[in-house]
C-alpha cells in the first residue's frame, strides 16, 4: 500500500510544478510590456499632446467666432431721462419747463456688404485650424518617436548589463583558478593583481551599467507614465523604402512641412484682410420703438425706422499701414520656415538612411566577429588552463568578445531607432499606430 502511495507523489508533484510554472508565465505575460502598449500608454500620458488637442480646440472656436462675427445683431434699448428748459424771455412761444422721457426700441442690424472681410476672416481663421490640426499630428509623432527612444534605451541598457554580469561571473570564476594556481606557484604576484583589477573593473562595470538603466527607466516613465516592466523584445521592424530618392520624395506628407503650408496660407489671407479693413461697410438697420414724454402737456409716439448705412474709414493714423507691413513680414517668415523645413527633413533623412545602410551592412560582419571572438575566448581559457597562455591574454580575449557582444547589442537597438526616425522624417508615423478613439480631434 505505501509502495502505491509513493508511486502517485512523484505524479502530484509533476502537476504542482506544472501549474505552478503556468502561473509564472501567466503572471509574466501580463506583466509584459509591448511596443503597442508604450505607445498607448505614451499617448495617454504626454502633457505637450493634451496641449496640441486644446490647441485645435482653441482654433475651432476662433473658427466659429469669426463665421459668426457679422451676422444679425439685436439689441434691445430702453432709456429715462429727464430734461429741465430755460428760454431767454424775448422768445415769442417760450417752452420753458421739466419734461420727463422714456422710450423702448428694438434695433436690428446686419452687414450687406464687408468688401469681402468677412470672408477673407473665415479662411484665416480655418487655415489656422488646418494648421494646429497639423501640428498635433506632428507633437503625436514626435510622442511616438520618443516612446522607440526610451523603449529601446531600457532594452539595451539592460542587455548591457546582462553582459556585464556574465563577464564579471567569469572574471570570478577566472579569480578563482588564479588563486589556485598562485597558491602553487603557477603564476606570479603580478598575474594574480591583473585578475584582482579586471574584476574590480568588472564590478565597477556593473554598478555604471545599473545606474544607466535606472535613468533610462525614468526616462521611460516620464514619456509613457509607466514603468517599464518586462519589456518585450522588437523583432519585427516596420518596412521603409530602400532608395533614397524614393524617401526624400516624401518628405512632403510631413505635418511640420504641411502646418507651415497652412500657416503660410493664413497669412497670406490675414494681408488681403488688412488691405481691406479701410473698405466701405453696407449695413442694413432697422428700429422699432415706443416714446413717452412727460411735459405739461405730455405726448406719446411710435416709430419704426428702416434703412441702409454706408460705413467709409477715411482717417486712422496710419493703423492700416502699420498692420499691412506686419502681414507682409509674417508671409516671408512663412515662406522661410517652409525653406527651412525642407533643408532640414532632407538633412536629417540622408544621415539617418546613411547610419541605418552602415549598421545594416555591418551585421554579418558583426556576428562573425561575435563568433570569432567566442572561439577565441574558449581555446584561450584552455591554453591558460595548460599553462601556454598567460592572465592578461585570458583577460584581453574576454573584454575583446565583450566588446563586440555589447556593439552587438547597441546595434540592434539603433536600427529599431534609426527606422522609426525615417518614418517620422517622411510623414509616416502616426498612420503606424492607431488613434484612441477618445483622444480623436474633429476637423
Amino acid at each position: 500500500m505505501n509502495k502505491g502511495i509513493n508511486q502517485i507523489r512523484p505524479e502530484k508533484s509533476k502537476y504542482r510544478y506544472l501549474v505552478y510554472l503556468s502561473l509564472c508565465c501567466a503572471a509574466s505575460s501580463v506583466n509584459a510590456m509591448t511596443l503597442d502598449d508604450a505607445f498607448s500608454a505614451s499617448l495617454r500620458h504626454e502633457s505637450q499632446l493634451e496641449l496640441s488637442r486644446l490647441s485645435v480646440n482653441q482654433s475651432t472656436a476662433m473658427l466659429n467666432q469669426a463665421t459668426q462675427r457679422d451676422g444679425l445683431k439685436v439689441n434691445l434699448v430702453g432709456q429715462l431721462d429727464y430734461e429741465k428748459i430755460e428760454t431767454p424771455t424775448m422768445v415769442m412761444f417760450p417752452t420753458e419747463g421739466n419734461r420727463k422721457g422714456r422710450s423702448l426700441q428694438l434695433q436690428m442690424d446686419y452687414p450687406v456688404y464687408t468688401s469681402g472681410r468677412h470672408r477673407l476672416g473665415v479662411e484665416v481663421a480655418k487655415n489656422q485650424l488646418l494648421a494646429r490640426n497639423e501640428a498635433l499630428s506632428d507633437q503625436r509623432s514626435e510622442t511616438i518617436l520618443n516612446t522607440v527612444m526610451v523603449y529601446t534605451d531600457v532594452l539595451k541598457k539592460k542587455a548591457i548589463l546582462e553582459l556585464r554580469k556574465k563577464t564579471m561571473s567569469n572574471l570570478q570564476r577566472s579569480l578563482y583558478e588564479s588563486q589556485r594556481r598562485f597558491d602553487v606557484g603557477m603564476i606570479t604576484r603580478a598575474d594574480l593583481a591583473q585578475v584582482l583589477a579586471q574584476v574590480a573593473q568588472g564590478q565597477a562595470d556593473i554598478t555604471q551599467a545599473q545606474s544607466n538603466l535606472t535613468i533610462s527607466e525614468a526616462q521611460f516613465y516620464q514619456i509613457t507614465g509607466s514603468a517599464p516592466d518586462g519589456l518585450v523584445a522588437i523583432n519585427q521592424l516596420p518596412s521603409i523604402a530602400n532608395n533614397i530618392d524614393e524617401l526624400l520624395s516624401k518628405t512632403k506628407n510631413h505635418p511640420a512641412l504641411i502646418q507651415a503650408k497652412f500657416e503660410k496660407q493664413a497669412a497670406e489671407k490675414q494681408y488681403a484682410l488688412t488691405k481691406r479693413e479701410l473698405w466701405p461697410t453696407v449695413m442694413l438697420t432697422s428700429k422699432l420703438g415706443a416714446q413717452h414724454e412727460a411735459t405739461n402737456i405730455g405726448s406719446e409716439s411710435n416709430n419704426y425706422m428702416v434703412g441702409v448705412q454706408l460705413n467709409v474709414p477715411l482717417y486712422d493714423d496710419g493703423l492700416n499701414r502699420a498692420n499691412i507691413n506686419k502681414a507682409q513680414v509674417d508671409i516671408e517668415l512663412a515662406n522661410q520656415k517652409i525653406k527651412s523645413l525642407e533643408l532640414d527633413l532632407n538633412q536629417r533623412i540622408r544621415t539617418t538612411y546613411a547610419q541605418l545602410q552602415t549598421i545594416r551592412q555591418n551585421k554579418d560582419a558583426l556576428q562573425n566577429a561575435i563568433d570569432a571572438a567566442s572561439i577565441a575566448f574558449v581555446y584561450t581559457r584552455k591554453e591558460f588552463e595548460l599553462g601556454t597562455k598567460t592572465t592578461f591574454d585570458l583577460l584581453n580575449t574576454e573584454q575583446k568578445l565583450l566588446d563586440v557582444q555589447t556593439q552587438k547589442t547597441v546595434n540592434q537597438q539603433d536600427e529599431v531607432v534609426f527606422v522609426y526616425q525615417l518614418l517620422d522624417q517622411i510623414g509616416s508615423l502616426n498612420d503606424l499606430v492607431s488613434t484612441p478613439h477618445h483622444q480623436q480631434v474633429n476637423n
